[in-house]
């Protein structure tokens, strides 16, 4: 109801209908997140799980003979989710160094990831504007290409491992 000063009285404000045109014609109004959203999000969902469990089915993991002990030959490389780590060892030789390679810098770079929107909070988009958030990206890109190239390069040196 609006208040009218002239005549004393309240009148009623007609109910804007959004529609798919005029949805984005005032953003203070917000479209139903139910049932239509949950509706969205519960086939994506059924459909991924579906997909994951024919996947599975038809293409299981490769299961292997059970770890020997007595073996001398078998060379131990970690998984490609730490290839980081391995690397990162290769500089920070000796047990006293050991801690600061694989604890304390891999612990400052995810602090700084999380900080990253309060350290850099500039109303700019442009990577030229804003030089610590490019150069904190660029850090993210090069770890992340660094570590694939480490993983081809494990299938190519060690086949079959």
């Amino acid at each position: 109801m609006v208040y009218n000063a002239a005549t004393g009285k309240a009148k009623p404000v007609e109910e804007e209908i959004i529609t798919e045109e005029n949805v984005y014609d005032r953003p203070d109004e917000t479209v139903g997140f139910f049932p239509t959203q949950v509706l969205y999000d519960g086939y994506v969902s059924a459909f991924l799980l579906i997909a994951c469990s024919v996947l599975s089915y038809y293409s299981p993991a490769p299961l292997s003979e059970p770890a020997n002990t007595a073996t001398v030959d078998y060379v131990p490389r970690p998984e490609w989710f730490f290839f980081f780590y391995e690397q990162m060892l290769m500089f920070f030789p000796g047990y006293a160094l050991i801690s600061f390679g694989a604890v304390a810098i891999p612990t400052v770079f995810i602090v700084l990831l999380f900080a990253l929107p309060w350290l850099d909070r500039g109303p700019s988009y442009s990577p030229m504007k804003r030089p610590f958030a490019s150069v904190i990206g660029v850090l993210v890109i090069v770890t992340v290409l660094l570590n694939m190239l480490l993983a081809v390069s494990r299938i190519i040196n060690f086949p079959g491992q």
